[in-house]
């Protein structure tokens, strides 16, 4: 690994971020408050995702990788908001920002539970949610750490940001941006949109994580 295969895959990146942003945005969501209110935490998924991208373009690495963090979370409370939340939880998810709702959703449930309740579920999709849970069992410590200033950003500040660290982190997130496109693209309705995130698999695989 070195500086010049970083910046390939920075480039790389900021085009795949480039026509899923651009595909997201012609999308109309299925009739219902479920399906928009998804929709909304899938598209908050990908500005996280975008945000650590122009971070990590200018060398701002610890404040990136700390964006990962709600880029995940975003990510599986949509799925969760589709497949597995109650009608309470949508109504309560969906309301006008209030001090009272504001107090009513932050009694939700955490993401551990959003991960069991679709894990037990017969509508949530199983390989999708066997995919969230091994990331969040081989991210969830650091993605912590330096959402809560800890050890690894702060060691980090001496030791330095090596490219290939670096290099994996932007691969991983590009794997959560891949299944927020395709979250979205179901919330259509339209099965013609998987044909688009298939595409995307397929013209950045480059950019996904490398599997063993």
């Amino acid at each position: 690994m070195n500086d010049e295969k970083l910046r390939v895959l920075l480039e790389r990146s900021s085009g795949f971020q480039a026509d899923v942003h651009e595909f997201a945005s012609g999308l109309i969501p299925a009739d219902g408050t479920r399906h928009l209110v998804a929709l909304q935490s899938g598209l908050l998924s990908l500005e996280h995702a975008a945000g650590a991208l122009v971070l990590i373009s200018q060398g701002f690495y610890p404040s990136a990788i700390a964006l990962m963090r709600p880029q995940y979370e975003s990510l599986v409370r949509g799925i969760w908001l589709l497949h597995t939340a109650s009608d309470t939880w949508v109504e309560k998810l969906s309301e006008p920002l209030t001090v009272e709702s504001a107090k009513r959703a932050n009694e939700g449930l955490m993401l551990a539970e959003m991960l069991k309740e679709m894990e037990i579920s017969s509508t949530a999709p199983a390989p999708i949610v066997e995919q969230l849970k091994q990331y969040r069992d081989v991210t969830w410590k650091a993605m912590n750490s330096y959402a809560h200033g800890g050890l690894h950003p702060l060691s980090r500040t001496l030791a330095g940001y090596p490219a290939q660290l670096t290099y994996d982190v932007v691969r991983n997130s590009n794997a959560i941006v891949a299944l927020a496109t395709q979250l979205i693209a179901i919330l259509s309705d339209d099965p013609r949109n998987m044909e688009h995130v298939r595409r995307f698999h397929v013209d950045y695989s480059d950019c996904m994580p490398i599997l063993h």
